[in-house]
C-alpha cells in the first residue's frame, strides 16, 4: 500500500508541477477552450487573475506532495483546482474528448490520496468538537522540587 501511495502521490506532483509552472514559465500553450461556454470560463479565469491563484495553487501543492511537506494540508488545498480541472476537461470540454480522461485522473489522485491520508483529517472531522484552552495540553502547572 505504501508503494501505491508513494506512486500515486508522483504522478500527481508530476502533473501539478508543470501545470502551475507553465502559467509562470511558458513550456507549453495553454489551452483555450474547444467549446464556446469553456472559452468564456478560461477568458473570465485569466481577465480576473484568479488564474494566477489557481497556477500557483497548483504549484506550491504539487511541490509540496512531491517532497512531503505539509502534504495533507496542500491535498485539502488543491481539492477546488482539482474538481475544476475535472469540469474543465469532462463536462465542458466534452465527456468523450481525450482531455476528460486526463481530469477523471487529476480528481481521483487526489481523492485516493486524501483517503489515503485519513488519519490526518480525523480530528477536523470530530462531530461534536471542544476547543482546546491555550497552553501546552497535559504540562505540569508547577516544577515538583526533588524529593517531594
Amino acid at each position: 500500500m505504501k508503494y501505491a501511495v508513494w506512486f500515486v502521490r508522483v504522478i500527481f506532483g508530476a502533473w501539478m508541477v508543470p501545470a502551475g509552472a507553465e502559467h509562470f514559465i511558458h513550456i507549453f500553450p495553454q489551452p483555450m477552450g474547444g467549446t464556446p461556454l469553456s472559452s468564456e470560463v478560461i477568458n473570465a479565469l485569466l481577465s480576473s487573475h484568479l488564474f494566477d491563484v489557481v497556477k500557483a495553487v497548483e504549484l506550491i501543492a504539487g511541490l509540496c506532495v512531491l517532497t512531503g511537506f505539509f502534504t495533507p494540508l496542500a491535498l485539502v488545498v488543491c481539492m477546488p483546482v482539482a474538481f475544476n480541472v475535472f469540469y474543465w476537461d469532462t463536462p465542458l470540454m466534452g465527456w468523450t474528448s481525450s482531455a476528460s480522461h486526463f481530469g477523471e485522473a487529476v480528481l481521483l489522485c487526489n481523492l485516493l490520496l486524501c483517503c489515503a491520508y485519513y488519519k490526518s483529517y480525523a480530528a477536523m472531522l470530530t462531530l461534536w468538537a471542544k476547543p482546546r484552552s491555550f497552553g501546552a495540553p497535559g504540562a505540569p502547572a508547577a516544577a515538583q522540587p526533588a524529593g517531594a
